[in-house]
């Protein structure tokens, strides 16, 4: 009996696996995306914040109205 090199023919070419360094850094990175965009959350939200607690000259300053923070806060909040 002869022995061949070549795969037999109904082998399947399957794509190496990812190794496990692999998972852990797309883990790593996308646990860091989440991470980032958490934190620009809670810094927006205490911006807005932050707008309401100007005074009504402050916001004048700045070249909104009292009734424009009031909207910008509850965009924090959008109801759909």
């Amino acid at each position: 009996m002869a022995y061949s090199l070549s795969p037999a023919p109904s082998a399947v070419e399957r794509p190496p696996k990812a190794s496990i360094r692999t998972f852990i850094t797309t883990l790593v990175s996308r646990l860091n995306d989440l991470s980032n965009r958490f934190a620009r959350l809670l810094a927006v939200r205490e911006e807005r914040r932050m707008l309401l607690r100007m005074s009504d000259q402050q916001l004048a300053d700045i070249g909104i109205t009292r009734a424009q923070a009031e909207e910008e806060y509850r965009q924090s909040f959008p109801l759909r």
